[in-house]
């Protein structure tokens, strides 16, 4: 009889060929993410769109998956330097293109979110030379080509700090992830807090460290199998994706 050959008998064969010491996956973790994409307590992951989808893949391929938490800021280093194995929830343009991506998975968007009572905007141009809140470290390709030197950023540790300054009314706007601002308005709908202007929208990959033992094609086979029988959609929907 002959053996049927399927990306998941590969993976595996290719798998055990893998030294002892790397039958884990490690995921750099960036610290700065917030519900829905992480939860963290007590100085753990415990919860989110990336826990769900690392513990799926890591079970495809057959490894363990282990969670390194860091500052957003380290993270890209860390990959680069093959702490870990994988980074999810990333972009060339938030890390650079010295990296190997994978498949896209996290669909998300880039928005202004606003208070209730704040003046609606048209567009980014109505944002110049308005206090809008930001988070330390991050860039904000699109909003600093429209406003140049007239973006007045306020930086804050994560999103989540800056929602809360809308709702305490230190600011009229926030630059936000749609999740993130989708994830408030579901928790705390009396907040009032809308959605102004796209600045983009994007489908996030994981990027891959060029001193991984993992290979590419392997991650994302298992990856389009998780696409392919509904594993993907139905870890998001649970998110409300």
């Amino acid at each position: 009889m002959r053996l049927r050959r399927t990306p998941t008998l590969f993976l595996l064969l290719s798998l055990l060929c893998l030294p002892l010491w790397a039958q884990e996956i490690v995921y750099v973790t960036a610290t700065n993410h917030t519900e829905p994409l992480s939860r963290f307590e007590r100085g753990q992951l415990t919860g989110g769109i990336i826990k769900d989808l690392g513990d799926a893949l890591a079970r495809r391929m057959g490894l363990r998956p282990r969670y390194l938490l860091m500052p957003s800021k380290r993270a890209p280093m860390a990959l680069r330097q093959g702490e870990g194995d994988l980074l999810c929830y990333t972009r060339p343009q938030w890390i650079g293109p010295d990296f190997r991506f994978t498949l896209p998975l996290i669909p998300n968007a880039e928005v202004v979110a606003a208070r209730p009572e704040a003046p609606r905007l048209r567009s980014l141009a109505d944002l110049a030379d308005r206090p809008v809140g930001t988070v330390l470290g991050y860039r904000y390709a699109e909003a600093e080509a429209a406003l140049g030197e007239r973006l007045r950023r306020q930086d804050a540790p994560d999103m989540q700090a800056n929602l809360r300054k809308l709702v305490a009314k230190r600011m009229d706007y926030a630059i936000t992830d749609r999740l993130v601002l989708r994830e408030h308005q579901r928790r705390l709908p009396e907040d009032g807090l809308r959605e102004d202007v796209v600045l983009n929208a994007y489908t996030a990959p994981c990027a891959l460290s060029p001193r991984s033992p993992l290979k590419l094609d392997d991650v994302n086979a298992a990856l389009a199998e998780m696409v392919a029988d509904g594993e993907l959609q139905r870890i998001l929907a649970a998110y409300g994706r």
